[in-house]
């Protein structure tokens, strides 16, 4: 019962935080939004940056599940990095609202929600470094930058491709061309493409 209620109030939290923004939200709104008397949040998040921090991870493991279900494995990190990213965009579309919430709080950098952020962006990261990690002991990427680092680097042209989205009101780019765009910019930024055949 516990974990419903739990899973009710994050719900909540991820409508009030995408109509309000974090900073507007208020906890007896998201209480009552998930059927609950007011103060129940306090029974379960010591506060809203923390209830706004379990929205974030929340959304962030369900990118991984669903990478999970279709992760095409083997030795080729762009199809896998593509693939992660398709995840993030699917998720993206369950709450768009919320996401633009999420990507302008990141943006923003406040201290007070920045760190919580990072801290539960964490499993949607470490996915990205572990495909990252694969991808140096074999060869195919570059090992004087951690992983981890790269990994928020990947995150960083993700987010940014989002914030064009929205500001170019869906003209450039589409949702589902910035997984490819994403990876292109990631690991051939604005060189020039090989043609075919050349080495």
């Amino acid at each position: 019962m516990r974990e419903i209620v739990r899973e009710r109030l994050i719900t909540a939290a991820a409508r009030q935080f995408a109509e309000a923004g974090i900073e507007q939200a208020r906890i007896d709104d998201i209480s009552t939004d998930a059927g609950f008397a007011k103060g129940t949040v306090y029974n379960y998040f010591a506060s809203k940056e923390e209830l706004f921090g379990a929205v974030v991870e929340e959304a962030a493991q369900r990118a991984v599940s669903r990478f999970a279900g279709v992760d095409p494995g083997g030795g080729d990190v762009r199809a896998r990095l593509v693939a992660l990213a398709q995840a993030d965009v699917s998720v993206l579309r369950d709450n768009e609202s919320f996401t633009k919430v999420l990507v302008r709080e990141a943006m923003s950098f406040r201290p007070t929600t920045y760190p919580v952020i990072e801290l539960h962006l964490a499993p949607f990261v470490l996915q990205i470094a572990g495909i990252l990690t694969d991808a140096v002991t074999a060869g195919q990427v570059r090992d004087d930058l951690p992983p981890p680092q790269m990994a928020l680097m990947f995150v960083g042209i993700l987010s940014l491709l989002y914030v064009q989205h929205w500001g170019s009101n869906g003209d450039w780019p589409a949702l589902d061309d910035i997984p490819e765009l994403a990876v292109t910019a990631f690991f051939d930024g604005a060189a020039t493409r090989r043609k075919e055949g050349e080495s």
